[in-house]
């Protein structure tokens, strides 16, 4: 179908959010509208709350794999011409996807569209944690896969996400998307909100931090290669 969108967003223990990020999908206005939920492994009671409450989402279930491999396992079921992404723990704004849809009707040749991000902290954090944690709370460019939306053509001109990347596995497919020569334009507008709390990936995976260093020189010297 031309004017469906598929949301892939990639679950593990994701109980304390998936349903507010849920619900922040299905506030969009735009339809026809495919949710994917893959479930990477969690061991609560994830799959439950969506079979139970939403039943309209295609449910996915895996081992344990990573938020990569989740991402592909998604990307592989999804049949929208155009492919989103979320985290199970952020939101969108309620217009992320008109604004980004107008944009590939006006320009046909357009690949990616983005859009701001906004970091928030959860409602439950402590401020003594909060003053901690060193993070702009403005609208900043979101090069990230939640602030993304890519028509399927263009997304598989670059490929699946990098699984034996833990961190880093959007910057490589971002570049890899930019040495394909994908047009990309980024909006003005917040479309996604980022959710800070005790439990993200990147503070409780902090060995895994040199990975981002890895996508960068992979990057570069992919773009030296290339001449």
């Amino acid at each position: 179908m031309e004017r469906l969108v598929s949301v892939v967003i990639p679950a593990h223990n994701s109980i304390p959010y998936i349903v507010e990020t849920l619900d922040s999908v299905f506030a969009q206005q735009h339809r026809p509208l495919e949710v994917l939920v893959v479930d990477d492994g969690s061991t609560d009671s994830t799959a439950n709350v969506i079979r139970e409450s939403y039943p309209e989402v295609r449910l996915i279930q895996q081992q344990q794999r990573g938020h990569a491999a989740a991402r592909n396992a998604g990307i592989l079921a999804a049949r929208g011409a155009f492919l989103s992404f979320l985290d199970h723990d952020d939101l969108w704004s309620a217009d992320k996807l008109d604004l980004q849809l107008v944009c590939f009707a006006r320009d046909p040749e357009l690949d990616l569209v983005f859009g701001h991000m906004q970091n928030f902290f959860t409602p439950e954090m402590p401020a003594v944690d909060r003053e901690r944690i060193a993070v702009p709370l403005h609208p900043i460019p979101g090069q990230l896969q939640g602030s993304m939306l890519a028509r399927r053509k263009s997304f598989d001109r670059v490929g699946f996400f990098d699984e034996a990347r833990g961190m880093g596995d959007f910057l490589d497919w971002y570049g890899r998307a930019t040495l394909a020569g994908l047009r990309m334009l980024m909006l003005e507008e917040t479309v996604v909100h980022r959710r800070i709390h005790a439990n993200n990936y990147q503070r409780t995976h902090k060995h895994e931090r040199g990975q981002i260093l890895r996508a960068v020189k992979d990057l570069l010297d992919r773009r030296r290669a290339a001449g």
